[in-house]
């Protein structure tokens, strides 16, 4: 197994805008998206489309929703005995709001209640595990049942009952919003010491390898004892949702072929670049191919 990716699968249906939505107001959308979403969804499509042999652990509801999310995730070869259908609840979805004046969206997500279960584990150890937050006690356990795994977190958001899962990772990749969040420093690329005391807090919840992403300003990373930083590749956003999810499925892929942290950030970057010049998030993955030539 080369890729297990544990936490949430949702199905996303998007509504783009010509402006920001304002308070009371009707809207009629003729072009409504819809496709799978949610961070560890993506990035295992990613990891199947790409070429690896992956495996997700998820929960969805016995319905629709959740028969559409497994028929996807099937299309690229992604195994999903791994994912367990819930009778007693509903696929969570998201509804989601996009200005296609800038490609901002807002998210309302209905999810699933968080319960332990006992997952389908994989036969085969998997090479990397992608964490994504979600499914907190299975992913801990997923940690204990493949200590050899390179393990990795999508840290978007900084919840105390995280804490253990983002201070044992190998590679804690976090969102601009986390790093504020833990740290409460602002990053701020112009002004070395904001780099300086964000990673010297993150390093205090995890000593490994840190990475901060930063958006359409790329991100920061530490290698070779000194604080690195990546751009992002120029775009024409149309819609960012599943940018982060696909950035860190691609840096997955980079780990689990062995590439300099430098070389996977590249990718993962240029990834995410070309995601957001489409709409959707699982839709908007692109193929390896697109990638190496934007590279």
């Amino acid at each position: 197994m080369s890729i297990l990716c544990i936490g949430q699968a949702v199905y996303d249906i998007t509504f783009p805008l010509e402006e920001a939505i304002v308070e009371n107001q009707k809207y009629r959308i003729y072009d409504r998206h819809e496709c799978m979403g949610a961070p560890a969804a993506n990035a295992a499509y990613l990891c199947g489309l790409w070429g690896l042999e992956t495996s997700l652990i998820a929960r969805v509801g016995a319905d629709l929703f959740g028969k559409e999310i497994l028929r996807t995730l099937k299309k690229v070869g992604v195994k999903t005995t791994g994912i367990r259908q819930e009778k007693n609840q509903k696929t969570s979805i998201s509804s989601i709001i996009v200005n296609k004046k800038n490609g901002h969206r807002t998210i309302l997500n209905a999810p699933l209640q968080e319960d332990y279960f006992e997952p389908a584990w994989p036969e085969k150890a998997p090479k990397v595990i992608l964490l994504d937050g979600h499914e907190k006690e299975v992913s801990l356990a997923g940690l204990q049942q493949y200590p050899q795994a390179i393990s990795m977190i999508d840290a978007g958001t900084y919840k105390l009952e995280c804490h253990k899962l983002f201070e044992t990772v190998d590679y804690l990749v976090c969102s601009q919003d986390f790093a504020f969040q833990y740290t409460g420093v602002t990053v701020d690329l112009t002004k070395q010491e904001t780099l300086e005391a964000t990673f010297k807090k993150l390093s205090e919840l995890n000593p490994n390898q840190l990475v901060v992403t930063l958006g359409e300003q790329g991100s920061i990373y530490f290698g070779d004892g000194t604080i690195k930083h990546t751009p992002a590749f120029p775009s024409k956003p149309v819609d960012t949702t599943g940018a982060g999810d696909i950035f860190h499925g691609a840096f997955a892929y980079g780990l689990h072929e062995k590439l300099p942290l430098a070389e996977i950030i590249r990718l993962a970057s240029a990834a995410a670049a070309l995601s957001v010049e489409k709409l959707g998030g699982q839709t908007s993955i692109p193929t390896l191919k697109e990638v190496q030539n934007l590279l």
